[in-house]
């Protein structure tokens, strides 16, 4: 009987369902000898009047009320799973579309949860393997960083950052940048736990420069920005190459935003490349030459900013001026005398009031680099290796 009864609907008795099982009784049950001895055999007639008995009761085979019954409810839980598991929609084209697991989903899911109210702790397991994953940029879609606490974000940083540098890279261009801007632009300064973070993102200097520092400066960089993610560069020793490196990149994006020379997000980038030129790194010719170019540009550009503002007198900020004057002071010896003689003239187009004289100077105290070259060059190149920090022992050979 019990048998029976898991197919039941609520509410629903035994007797409605089959009422032959209901009044079946173990008192009516008999012996097979008996049911034999009492059973009759039929005739055609008495045949033909039980079907039509049948036929008049409307009686239904048990067997097929049973798969009847065991259809409607298998179509009733999956309606229930289907209304209770919603399925997981990403975004883009459909012929990137992945097929996640939703186990997986719920999982990453219920960390991004985690992470969104995380203090301090060991951090999820399923969040700590997440680089090694395959699919692991759509993993961490799920998790939706923009909703994780800062603690969450220096954490997962150091995570991060210490993989390989292409899964670095993309975690500080799509979660590191965005959520160190949104604070900034909020409360007009960076939360500790972010400053950490962007520390921490220097483990990786490639990975840093190519996914959170080049496509900040990129796009529309305030100086605000540029102040506080370059005070993080100050006090973060960077090897040299890297350094040389982000410095010619730097020029590459300021020459592209010269068209405005007042614009904001030209003086961003001249704030990195003082902030850079500061170190005081024995950068190699090819960046020094780099550098030159970089301030002759802007004499190019004056007729143009002059008909732009008509009898106006274009004027350059001074962080282009001070990082010039850095670059007088540190790299004179390292240039060539065409390159000094056209810089001398830029201060006559471009010079400063205050800061011009002090360029002026140091580019007529220094000397050429052909002479540094030749005879006696090798002792003024380790003084000069001795005076600069290049950021990183193992390129010092003096030591």
């Amino acid at each position: 009987m019990a048998v029976y009864r898991k197919f039941l609907r609520d509410g629903e008795e035994l007797a409605d369902f089959a009422p032959s099982i209901a009044n079946l009784t173990t008192s009516d049950l008999l012996s097979t000898n008996d049911r034999h001895r009492h059973q009759q055999p039929k005739s055609n007639e008495a045949a033909e009047e039980g079907d039509q008995e049948e036929g008049e009761g409307q009686t239904t085979n048990l067997a097929d009320l049973i798969l009847q019954r065991i259809a409607e409810k298998e179509a009733f839980e999956a309606s229930r799973s289907a209304e209770q598991t919603q399925p997981f929609i990403g975004g883009g084209p459909m012929e990137d579309a992945v097929e996640i697991p939703m186990k997986v989903v719920e999982a990453f899911t219920k960390v991004g949860q985690l992470l969104s109210r995380y203090k301090s702790g060991p951090l999820p397991k399923p969040f700590k393997v997440l680089p090694t994953l395959p699919q692991w940029p759509d993993l961490l879609s799920i998790t939706r960083p923009e909703n994780w606490t800062p603690h969450a974000v220096y954490r997962a940083t150091k995570i991060f950052i210490s993989g390989p540098a292409a899964t670095g890279q993309h975690f500080c261009e799509t979660v590191l940048l965005d959520r160190v801007r949104e604070d900034i632009q909020e409360t007009k300064k960076l939360n500790v736990h972010l400053y950490n973070a962007l520390k921490a993102a220097f483990y990786r200097p490639s990975a840093f420069f190519k996914g959170f520092l080049f496509p900040l400066v990129q796009s529309s960089c305030t100086l605000r920005e540029a102040h506080i993610i370059s005070s993080v560069l100050a006090k973060i020793k960077i090897p040299v190459l890297h350094s040389a490196a982000a410095l010619l990149r730097l020029c590459e994006i300021s020459a592209e935003q010269t068209a405005n020379v007042n614009s904001e997000a030209a003086g961003a980038a001249n704030i990195f490349i003082r902030v850079l030129l500061a170190k005081k790194y024995a950068l190699p010719y090819k960046v020094v030459d780099g550098l030159v170019f970089h301030f002759l540009r802007f004499r190019a550009s004056k007729e143009q900013d002059q008909e732009a503002l008509g009898s106006k007198e274009a004027k350059l900020p001074v962080l282009w001026h001070q990082s010039l004057l850095i670059f007088a002071q540190t790299y004179r010896n390292e240039i060539t005398e065409d390159q000094r003689e056209a810089l001398l003239d830029l201060l006559l187009v471009r010079g400063h009031k205050d800061i011009g004289p002090e360029v002026r100077r140091e580019l007529l105290a220094g000397r050429n680099r052909a002479a540094a070259d030749g005879q006696g060059g090798g002792e003024m190149q380790i003084d000069a290796l001795e005076r600069r920090d290049d950021g990183d022992d193992t390129m010092d050979m003096t030591r």
